[in-house]
């Protein structure tokens, strides 16, 4: 026999250990070759520099850094748990050297197994996946094509990440006794030490890493709460600091928590020496104490799975309403009053939505810019501008006095207590010559998110006494039932109006806005399937690896319990 066969042979000897390392590993290289075939797609390819290039790549950068990681933590734990047979192989006459080289050739034989395997898969369901890609993008239809590219980098990124680990196993095997080697994983319980200060640590790290992360859900409950989640709002970095704080507390909570508890319930004898309970606290503490790196590793890719696959179909789910909030009109034609061509443009959308077939509504508005010698801008809207429009989005009509004014957020995520533009109670036009106080915020943006740095509601008397106007807008807004259908006539639109014309007009729609982040969301969703699957496939890997290098000694620790009469 050669050596290489000896390799060959102990791989398929272990086949029942290395399985679930084998599939996780398979199912990566098949998503990451995937992704990589719709990477190079032509089609794609030639639009390079959109948010499919950005994503897909970022992905991809992802798949290999948790493909490097996972095959470094399940050799590592696969040759822990060999130790033994190590052990008497070198009592046989088996040289470090060679150990090493078997060691190499197993993990390449696997690892190029799992290439062979993923590519083979990637390439029968590669046209499935392509038509769902192009559903997604509409893209029309993404013909079928031999990815030469996606082979090559596949092949080549996974062989270098199994050379590389392969590379390592010296430094994983780095225990010179032979008789370490042959006692292997079976090492004498000893007295379990905890730490009271990183037990509470750890209780303190996950309280506050997850009331920092549902601290925006608590805000106008409590004046104090109030300004504890505004300063919580203000740390930078703060998604840094609350993720950092989960995964200490997180492992704190395996490695020390875990056993400070069960170390209490141990001293409560009356409960401890209770039927079967001593015999389970005492297993219990071992095992922890010996799975808390295990525990720990699935416990983090667990959330992140779920996380994944539930935020993203979470942020899928609410494209349309997120659009109607940020477009409350279908189409919004804002022109400037350096504009000699409005009146045609107008035109121009007005009979190319009456070719199209739409019924709509038109309201127009009035805005002025006016700006402060001490340089603030404050765009002003007349009262009964604002009430012809909040009529169309069935909102109550108001009736202010020369004196008051309203605030209207221009943005569609907005709290008057945190955003500064709506908590002001006075307002100074005209260098302080007319004087208005603030009786209140309007209840969403009357325009689109973001048209304006900001918008107030004045009487009609007021408005037409202001005189220092920098600017005036003339903005057309359209109400169209049946905007969900507007993509065509949009694009004929574009064709003749262009996107705009600086300091002449700008134009904004609906559909456009919607037809983006569906396709970014979709996107979103698509590839946060496969990187959640990919981690709890990861998860599922380490839980059955584990659970079967327990099986002999968890029979041998029943067996005898039964011997001494208990029952199953």
């Amino acid at each position: 026999m050669t050596f290489q066969q000896f390799a060959f042979n102990n791989v398929k000897r272990n086949t029942r250990v290395y399985l679930a390392y084998f599939l996780s590993s398979v199912f990566t290289i098949m998503v990451f070759f995937s992704f990589a075939v719709n990477l190079f797609h032509p089609v794609i390819a030639s639009r390079s520099g959109g948010a499919i290039e950005l994503i897909m790549g970022q992905t991809e950068a992802a798949i290999l850094i948790f493909s490097f990681l996972f095959v470094f933590i399940s050799v590592n734990a696969f040759l822990k748990a060999r130790s033994k047979e190590f052990g008497i192989l070198m009592t046989l006459g088996m040289s470090r050297k060679q150990l090493r080289r078997l060691v190499f050739l197993e993990n390449m034989m696997i690892g190029c197994l799992a290439i062979v395997v993923g590519i083979t898969i990637g390439l029968v369901f590669s046209k499935l996946l392509l038509m769902i890609l192009s559903s997604i993008l509409s893209y029309g239809s993404l013909s079928f094509y031999f990815p030469y590219k996606a082979i090559l980098l596949t092949t080549g990124f996974f062989l270098l990440i199994f050379l590389g680990i392969s590379a390592l196993t010296p430094f994983i095997i780095r225990t010179s006794s032979i008789i370490d080697l042959i006692k292997g994983a079976k090492k004498p319980n000893r007295e379990i030490k905890f730490s009271v200060i990183l037990s509470v640590a750890a209780v303190l790290l996950l309280g506050s890493g997850y009331f920092m992360a549902i601290s925006p859900q608590l805000y106008d409950i409590n004046p104090f709460l109030d300004k504890v989640v505004l300063f919580i709002e203000n740390i930078r970095y703060v998604e840094v600091i609350i993720t950092s704080s989960v995964v200490m507390g997180t492992y704190l909570f395996f490695s020390q928590l875990s056993i400070f508890v069960l170390h209490r319930l141990k001293r409560n004898r009356s409960f401890y020496m209770n039927k079967t309970n001593m015999l389970w606290i005492s297993d219990l503490v071992y095992r922890i104490r010996d799975n808390t790196r295990m525990l720990f590793l699935v416990t983090i890719l667990s959330a992140v799975a779920f996380t994944a696959v539930t935020g993203v179909y979470a942020l899928s789910s609410v494209v349309k309403d997120e659009s109607l909030k940020d477009n409350p009109f279908a189409l919004t034609f804002t022109s400037y009053s350096s504009n000699d061509n409005e009146e045609q443009q107008i035109e121009i959308i007005d009979e190319m939505l009456e070719s199209y077939g739409f019924e709509y509504e038109k309201y127009k508005s009035e805005v002025i810019k006016q700006v402060s010698n001490d340089n603030h801008t404050t765009h002003i809207i007349k009262q009964s501008d604002y009430n012809n429009r909040i009529s169309a989005l069935g909102l109550e009509q108001v009736k202010l006095d020369k004196d008051q004014v309203l605030l209207v957020p221009v943005y569609v995520r907005f709290d008057p207590k945190r955003d500064k533009t709506l908590s002001q109670r006075n307002i100074a036009l005209d260098n302080g010559k007319i004087n208005l106080q603030v009786v209140g915020v309007a209840p969403k943006v009357i325009f689109y998110s973001g048209l304006f740095r900001n918008l107030v509601v004045v009487n009609d008397e007021t408005y037409d006494e202001i005189t220092g106007i920098q600017e005036k807008y003339h903005s057309y807004s359209y109400d169209i039932p049946d905007w969900l259908n507007t993509l065509e006539v949009t694009e004929k639109l574009r064709e003749k109006l262009g996107v705009g014309e600086q300091g002449k007009y700008f134009w904004s729609t609906r559909i456009e806005g919607y037809n983006l982040e569906s396709q970014n969301k979709k996107l979103f969703l698509y590839v946060g399937f496969f990187l959640g699957a990919i981690f709890f496939l990861g998860a599922s890997s380490f839980l059955y690896f584990r659970l079967y290098t327990d099986l002999n000694q968890e029979k041998s620790k029943y067996f005898w319990n039964i011997k001494a009469g208990f029952k199953l």
